[in-house]
């Protein structure tokens, strides 16, 4: 059995599309362009090799609310299961959305 390696990244991206995820319920499919991306102290930065490339991202339906084409978010990922993952239930001010500039 191979066990997961505890990962996560703080991203910042600017969102291209969202619709709703194919496989989880509750969630969203993101496609972002990464603008920038930052290890989180204590977990291993697996998502930082895609700074200046798009990527598709799980975000959990509640958070997504208020995202449009074009704004910019913060927030922290992981890479799970070969998918990168937005933290489920984040801590305040680790997922936000500012509009596009």
């Amino acid at each position: 059995m191979v066990q997961a390696i505890e990962n996560l990244t703080a991203l910042t991206t600017r969102l291209v599309e969202t619709g709703p995820h194919l496989r989880l319920a509750g969630w969203d499919r993101a496609v972002v362009d990464v603008l920038d991306a930052e290890p989180v102290a204590g977990y291993a930065d697996l998502l930082s090799r895609n700074v200046g490339h798009r990527l598709e991202l799980a975000v959990p339906s509640e958070l997504m609310e208020d995202a449009a084409a074009g704004v910019t978010m913060r927030l922290r990922a992981k890479l799970a299961g070969g998918e990168a993952m937005a933290e489920r239930r984040p801590a305040p001010g680790d997922f936000v959305i500012e509009p596009p500039q």
